[in-house]
């Protein structure tokens, strides 16, 4: 279990609030508001996350994960609970900035009870754990068995590919091998992100061209 320190300190604020003001947290005003009608509840709504998940993206490239963390404080506080996009925004974010253990809170707070994860959730995940030296394949593993078992979810080509790409650039393409049989098994066609991913790497390539020939 992750110990939380002060840099989760906005996300566990951020649930505690929305807990005890979701139903009467109300939007009185967006982020960027602008002259007009006055739009509906689900317009707001759907503005002030896209425009938080604009500035999580944005801070996350700033290498300001941290910062990036509090904006849900601030969905809050407009009433406004994040959507999955939003999330996932935020979890790249932290992985960017090789922030795993805010990443993996984040996960943990965020998805589950308030939000269903989607297949670029567990992709961003996996590759935060992929840029580790050495990757942590029993934690990637672990998504694993979560998406199946938690979420009922069935890895897409995303998810191969991102496994995928993890072991082209380390050269762990025996791993590998037994991703690209693991795509076949699972009826799912290589794209040109897959063709692009090993064709640096003849041993892959090859596989990958048998099996799918």
């Amino acid at each position: 279990m992750l110990t939380p320190g002060i840099a989760f300190q906005p996300v566990v604020t951020y649930t505690t609030f929305f807990r005890r003001n979701a139903t009467r947290c109300r939007l009185t005003s967006s982020p960027d508001s602008v002259a007009g009608p006055e739009p509906t509840e689900a317009q707001r709504t759907s503005q002030v996350r896209a425009t938080v998940t604009r500035r999580i993206q944005t801070l996350g490239r700033q290498k300001r994960p941290k910062e990036a963390v509090s904006q849900l404080a601030e969905m809050a506080r407009l009433g406004v609970q994040p959507d999955t996009q939003a999330a996932t925004a935020l979890i790249d974010a932290c992985v960017r900035n090789r922030k795993m253990d805010m990443a993996q809170r984040v996960f943990e707070e965020l998805f589950g009870e308030f939000l269903e994860p989607d297949d670029v959730t567990f992709s961003v995940l996996m590759r935060g754990y992929g840029e580790m030296n050495p990757p942590s394949w029993v934690l990637i593993s672990g998504l694993l068995k979560m998406m199946d078992q938690k979420f009922s979810m069935k890895p897409s080509l995303a998810v191969h590919n991102t496994m995928l790409d993890i072991c082209s650039r380390t050269r762990d393409e025996q791993r590998g091998v037994e991703i690209i049989d693991m795509m076949h098994s699972a009826g799912l066609q290589p794209d040109d992100f897959t063709l692009d991913i090993v064709k640096q790497r003849k041993v892959l390539r090859s596989h990958l061209k048998r099996v799918y020939s």
